[in-house]
């Protein structure tokens, strides 16, 4: 289970030959459980304004909830992240497999020990470690490994990764004006804003969409930046454009009846 970020710092689809080689044999995109948990975080910011909701797929932001302010945990959108949806939806999909997410972020490490869903969450810099002690070159001609992730394609939440990626691809349009969401990214403006909240409420806004790295997921301590902060974006949108435009129709979308019968609601304490 691949987080959307992988484009940040390896090339498509050398990193999907790369993993077959390694040992895997299904290999998918985190995205289409990030569509999942934007649809359950549609529904609930449709249906409850009572409060300023918080975006919850960054394990570091409900970390700091969790130990310093208690008193919003009931502000954090119970919904799972998209690798917590994703577990599930590979879960129902491939049975008897073990689950083996791998990101940028170190703290989904403990995210992972939360749910049933999740057997081991590795960094991208363990992923490297794991390609060393294999050799596993950066570069596979061997045709006998397949190149495409498995099923589940979406291209619109290949940005999730980005600072605003959760509100850019949540089309909100219909239930929220734009200035009812707030952007923000790093750890002292997140802990500002959850110092400034009152009774429930930050501000006059109504959904915060807040990661504590700057930049995003793309700049996680769990990567080895070989690029600078700006080229990652832009390796981001690229991608994105890329595989709209070129892999789109090849059969594997993901749609929503893929997902039915699991239920992506999370609780936080």
């Amino acid at each position: 289970m691949l987080a959307p970020s992988f484009i940040s710092v390896y090339d498509y689809p050398d990193i999907v030959y790369r993993l077959r080689a390694l040992g895997f044999d299904k290999v998918v995109e985190v995205t289409f459980g990030a569509k999942m948990t934007n649809l359950n975080y549609y529904q609930i910011l449709k249906e409850n304004n009572d409060r300023t909701w918080i975006s919850s797929p960054c394990p570091t932001l409900v970390n700091v909830i969790r130990g310093k302010y208690p008193h919003l945990l009931r502000n954090l959108v119970p919904v799972h992240s998209p690798m917590g949806s994703m577990g599930l939806i590979c879960r129902k999909h491939f049975p008897g497999y073990v689950n083996v997410f791998v990101g940028p972020c170190l703290t989904k490490k403990m995210e992972a020990q939360e749910l049933d869903t999740i057997d081991e969450a590795l960094t991208f810099r363990d992923l490297d470690e794991l390609f060393v002690k294999y050799n596993i070159p950066e570069e596979i001609t061997d045709t006998k490994h397949i190149a495409t992730f498995d099923k589940f394609y979406n291209d619109y939440t290949k940005i999730y990764p980005l600072s605003g990626g959760l509100s850019d691809t949540l089309q909100y349009q219909h239930i929220l004006k734009k200035k009812d969401i707030l952007v923000m990214e790093g750890m002292g403006n997140i802990i500002k804003i959850l110092d400034g909240f009152k009774d429930g409420y930050y501000k006059n806004y109504k959904f915060l969409d807040i990661l504590t790295c700057e930049g995003g997921c793309i700049n996680g301590p769990g990567i080895n930046y070989q690029y600078p902060v700006k080229e990652r974006i832009k390796r981001v949108r690229k991608y994105k454009e890329y595989a709209s435009r070129y892999e789109k129709d090849l059969g594997r979308t993901g749609k929503k009846a893929d997902a039915d019968g699991l239920d992506f609601s999370r609780r936080f304490e």
